[in-house]
């Protein structure tokens, strides 16, 4: 079972979050990485494609086909496994949950907890998924192109579609909100927060906000892909993907790692329903 959380003396300023982590760091990194390496499976129907016209492109390069594809996941898998390593060593830290994780640990089910977050989880993703889709389509004038400037509503084939589900709503969690933001709060508390027992709403707040905005930043090299990054690009690329990361942030906060990952699938089932809608 977890251990519970030592409160120590009322008058103690020793920080509680210092406990050490709890027992099973192995089988817990290998639960929340397995979970994550069925994300990046998800990027399959994209990532061949995509090495097929970079082989045709560039016809001397010594390489086959899945040998191209397997390098391919090599970036995402080893960004992934440093994220669930610090998760998993920080996020209980500061009291930020996954279900899977203290399920693991001896914890209770975790569908039966993520049950009752469901609803809260679709209904704020499936808001943010609309909001992004208006304020898209609003600056789609200002951010100009001609409509060379992809939309969330572009080419929403089935194959995005779901590696949105699969690699934005699962692995993309686990690298942002339960690597980097657990990171962020626990930098941030260690360093200005250390008389609280616990990081404050401010220092959660702030590691929402910058995790965020790098989850927002980390679309560019994809749009660069496409299109050249002018300012408003830049801006609209990485405040509808910071909108988007701050309703994650605020569920794994609240709630926990597995409804921020709803959340984030919901967004991108929205931007398919409205791409036939609209």
């Amino acid at each position: 079972m977890p251990r519970a959380p030592s409160t120590g003396p009322a008058n103690s300023t020793a920080p509680v979050a210092e406990d050490p982590p709890r027992a099973g760091f192995a089988r817990r990194f290998a639960a929340l990485f397995g979970l994550g390496v069925l994300g990046v499976v998800g990027l399959i129907p994209m990532m061949v494609p995509a090495a097929r016209q970079q082989l045709d492109a560039m016809p001397e390069m010594e390489l086959s086909l899945p040998s191209l594809v397997v390098l391919s996941f090599l970036n995402p898998l080893i960004f992934l496994a440093l994220s669930v390593a610090v998760g998993v060593a920080l996020a209980p830290r500061v009291r930020l949950r996954s279900h899977l994780d203290e399920r693991v640990s001896g914890g209770p089910p975790v569908l039966p907890a993520l049950r009752t977050e469901a609803p809260v989880a679709v209904g704020l993703g499936a808001l943010a998924g609309v909001l992004i889709v208006v304020l898209d389509l609003a600056l789609a004038p200002w951010v100009g192109g001609g409509g060379a400037v992809p939309t969330v509503l572009t080419n929403r084939s089935l194959a995005i579609t779901l590696s949105g589900i699969l690699y934005g709503g699962i692995t993309e969690e686990l690298m942002i909100r339960w690597g980097l933001m657990s990171f962020l709060a626990w930098a941030l508390w260690r360093s200005i927060g250390r008389r609280a027992p616990q990081p404050g709403p401010g220092i959660l707040w702030a590691a929402i906000l910058v995790s965020a905005l790098a989850f927002g930043a980390g679309h560019l090299p994809a749009m660069a892909a496409i299109v050249p990054l002018t300012t408003p690009v830049i801006t609209r690329t990485v405040a509808l993907n910071a909108l988007g990361g701050i309703a994650f942030g605020w569920l794994f906060w609240r709630r926990s790692l597995e409804a921020a990952m709803v959340a984030h699938a919901t967004v991108h089932v929205v931007f398919t329903v409205a791409s036939v809608l609209v």
